[in-house]
């Protein structure tokens, strides 16, 4: 992983601010220790880490105020920037908005008592890879469903569900483009024997990826349904309306229940499967203009904006997490409870690699490879974390 890990770094600097010149340079070197992989917010970490540090010491130099020195390098149009990488919303500035006014950042910054302090930072990430290092060409997400006579949906996709929630999105996907209740949608994920190739679980992509791919399967399997429907009404199918779950055509007084549209769908055919995919346009692929530019295209991108209130003891250098006001863009919200457990587990994941996870070696031996040794952030040291949902309005999302 180590040489995609230094291009998606390089790459991950862009895309956030308005950077018109920027030159990276990235070594990885062999320390004869185990092989890493991918981790949560693979790329842009450490080099937010960097940046973020570099533009707050500048903010201190210049006299201004973090906050300031961020706005006055957002972007300001959307489509392609440095590097080609295609931005098609910015939710950005309202994530700063959210998280200053409610942190009272204007206020309290460098007036808390002495120990106590005030940081922010921002930070971006793609949604999937629009152009994956090994692509052969087919589509970046497949969703088939199932129809049966008894009125229930399979949705059969080979995108794994890791604790993400992406089983519950796709089956909200699915309900409401039919108009179902979700309880009549079943799931089947990464069932190998049955269910279609996915890429992967990684780079926050199976919402958007495969969120779409099970969008547009469903409209197929609605236009089935619809037909069916019309040759039972006798009308056209562009006349037929479908509320919810029943079916009716123009002033029609009575309508078909969902479960007879579906007795009308499989008689003389038996169980239906439809199929939906998702592709990335050419225009997030990243261009040939720059060296490693296709490394960090993506069809969209999320943007996030923190403020953290921390105590240091001053005897012992002790920091202690006191609060985090945290807002994220990340599109269209389709389950807002499972964004804020998103956001709240990517704090602690960041106070673990920031404060007290680190991975060490006596001798060539490992000597953190348990739980004890290997300090993540438990109940104890976890902070209030107030949740700010931004929606910015990305055209190719699903909904």
């Amino acid at each position: 992983y180590g040489i995609v890990t230094i291009l998606y770094s390089g790459s991950m600097l862009f895309a956030i601010y308005d950077l018109q010149n920027v030159r990276y340079d990235g070594r990885r070197i062999l320390t004869n220790t185990p092989p890493c992989g991918a981790f949560r917010g693979h790329g842009t970490v450490n080099v937010r880490h960097a940046f973020e540090n570099a533009l707050d010491e500048m903010a201190i130099k210049l006299g201004l105020d973090p906050f300031a020195v961020r706005r006055a390098n957002l972007i300001t149009e959307m489509g392609h920037v440095a590097n080609d990488l295609w931005v098609n919303s910015y939710g950005l500035p309202e994530c700063l908005d959210a998280v200053e006014k409610a942190s009272a950042w204007k206020g309290r910054k460098n007036k808390l008592p002495p120990g106590k302090g005030l940081g922010m930072a921002c930070s971006h990430y793609v949604s999937g890879a629009s152009k994956p290092v090994n692509w052969t060409g087919e589509p970046h997400a497949t969703v088939n469903l199932k129809l049966d006579f008894d009125g229930t949906i399979v949705i059969l996709t080979g995108a794994s569900e890791i604790g993400q929630g992406s089983n519950t999105i796709l089956v909200q996907c699915v309900a409401e483009v039919l108009g179902i209740d979700p309880a009549k949608v079943k799931i089947v994920a990464a069932d190998s024997r049955v269910t279609p190739k996915d890429n992967g679980s990684y780079s926050s992509r199976v919402t958007y990826m495969v969120g779409n791919a099970a969008i547009e399967a469903a409209n197929n399997l609605k236009g089935v349904l619809v037909e069916a429907a019309a040759r039972k009404l006798d009308v056209a199918p562009e006349d037929v309306e479908c509320l919810g779950e029943i079916y009716r055509a123009g002033t029609q007084d009575e309508g078909m229940t969902f479960e007879e549209v579906v007795m009308a769908a499989l008689e003389g055919t038996g169980t239906i499967t439809v199929k939906g995919n998702f592709d990335t346009m050419p225009e997030s692929w990243g261009g040939k203009k720059y060296r490693g530019a296709a490394i960090g295209g993506s069809m969209a991108f999320a943007y996030a904006a923190q403020v953290v209130e921390v105590t240091v003891d001053p005897e012992t250098a002790d920091i202690s997490v006191d609060r985090v006001w945290v807002a994220h863009d990340c599109g269209k919200a389709l389950n807002p409870l499972t964004v804020e457990g998103q956001i709240q587990g990517s704090v602690w994941m960041g106070m673990g690699q920031a404060m007290t996870e680190e991975t060490r070696y006596h001798e060539g031996l490992m000597i953190t490879g348990n739980m004890l040794d290997y300090r993540v952030p438990t109940f104890v040291e976890s902070p209030p974390i107030e949740t700010y949902i931004v929606e910015s309005n990305d055209p190719h999302g699903p909904f």
